[in-house]
């Protein structure tokens, strides 16, 4: 598969299968990019999870907020990472770890 640019019908393939995305990096301000993508994701219909260890316990768009992955006690379909490139590796180790699909 080319991995530049992905075909409508597979990204839509993976969205049909998708209900519940972690958004690692999800901040509390509202100012900030992954906040709006969390609220756009919800107006969606799926079930964000926010990933944030400072603001683990909180309540976040009316979800409560973990501080990694492995503490979520359910399955995620999708991860979604809004951290910085050196910071993205470990992120990938725990969403294989989970079992997250996408």
């Amino acid at each position: 598969m080319q991995h530049d640019s992905y075909p409508d019908a597979y990204i839509a393939s993976i969205l049909k299968t998708t209900r519940v995305i972690a958004v690692v990096g999800a901040s509390t301000e509202v100012n900030r990019p992954s906040y709006s993508v969390m609220q756009f994701l919800q107006k969606r219909g799926f079930r964000i999870i926010p990933i944030n260890p400072r603001a683990a316990g909180e309540i976040l768009l009316g979800e409560k907020v973990y501080a990694s992955l492995t503490e979520v006690p359910f399955a995620i379909d999708m991860v979604n990472v809004f951290r910085k490139s050196d910071a993205v590796g470990p992120v990938v180790d725990e969403a294989i770890a989970v079992k997250a699909k996408h």
